[in-house]
């Protein structure tokens, strides 16, 4: 009986000993789990996008959960935008790469870039980005994106997202009020064909447009010139990343105000949009009153009288 009892005791604690290295190696691997998880869920999204107008967006909507690099400065033109090597090792270490779909050094970017993990995404939005309701397009589609790559912040996401398009709609809003109140659309301008859809989208009347410099041959500035004469004429609107100085001498043949635009944002989306809109406003408020159209000249003699008028009926 002694026998058999000391050998059920031996096989217990055998039993025992394997049960706990049992429990010490679930724990391990649970811990081990955890710690990989917790880096997954701590670590920044490393994202690298062509332009401004991407990159903006991305650094609206991700904020804190994603690091984003931008390969062409805002005001730099992408179509003349030549890859360095700074760029292929930036990529490199990147998980996803944004683009617009149209930037000709993408695809020897890509090509130099020996990563398999790399994730490159194209933002098919057509338009121009300045324009807010095509800057509310871009950001869902990218919000979506970001969504469906990192879906444990998907919440985060779309709450910045929500953020960020009721900002836009706000100066929009502002914007487009201050246009109705100058009268922009009895305004007529030329303008480069790069800026003349948000130019629209402001209100003012683009009778002509023009291309980049390089484009601008003897006939085709004549053109542009009888043409602004024409319309009366006296604003004259460049493009930045294309060419600030191209419209220079349409203005100072008809005696207008050259204004200079940006097509990508600079510091930030909406400063660069508020920027725009300021600069033509201004410019509105340049043109010497001989020049305006007769109906806005007799207006604006109208608000002057009432503004004189209210003034007088203050003091007493």
């Amino acid at each position: 009986v002694t026998t058999t009892t000391k050998s059920t005791d031996t096989f217990d604690t055998r039993k025992q000993v394997k049960m706990k290295r049992n429990l010490i190696l679930l724990f391990s691997i649970l811990l081990l789990s955890h710690c990989g998880w917790s880096r997954q869920f701590t670590e920044k999204l490393k994202l690298v996008t062509t332009t401004s107008l991407i990159g903006h967006i991305v650094q609206q909507i991700g904020k804190d959960k994603i690091e984003v690099t931008t390969i062409v400065p805002g005001g730099m033109c992408p179509g003349h935008f030549d890859v360095r090597p700074g760029d292929i090792k930036l990529l490199s270490d990147a998980q996803i790469f944004l683009i617009h779909g149209w930037e000709s050094f993408v695809e020897k970017l890509v090509n130099s870039v020996r990563s398999r993990k790399l994730l490159v995404k194209t933002i098919n939005v057509q338009g121009n980005w300045m324009v807010p309701d095509i800057q509310l397009r871009a950001v869902d589609a990218i919000t979506n994106i970001l969504c469906k790559i990192n879906p444990e912040n998907a919440k985060y996401f779309r709450n910045r997202s929500n953020i960020y398009q009721k900002q836009i709609l706000a100066l929009k809003r502002e914007i487009k009020q201050k246009a109705k109140n100058k009268r922009v659309n009895r305004i007529s301008v030329v303008c480069s064909e790069m800026q003349a859809e948000f130019v629209k989208w402001l209100g003012f009347n683009v009778v002509a447009t023009y291309g980049r410099p390089s484009d601008l041959t003897a006939s085709k500035i004549k053109e542009v010139l009888d043409r602004a004469r024409r319309e009366n004429v006296k604003i004259v609107i460049d493009n930045l990343q294309s060419g600030p100085d191209a419209g220079i001498p349409i203005a100072n043949e008809i005696g207008g105000v050259h204004v200079v635009l940006t097509n990508f944002p600079i510091d930030s989306y909406l400063q660069s949009l508020q920027d725009n809109a300021s600069k033509l406003f201004e410019a509105v408020d340049k043109i010497p009153m001989s020049f305006k159209p007769a109906q806005l000249r007799n207006e604006s003699i109208l608000d002057s009288t009432l503004e004189k008028r209210n003034a007088l009926y203050c003091r007493y």
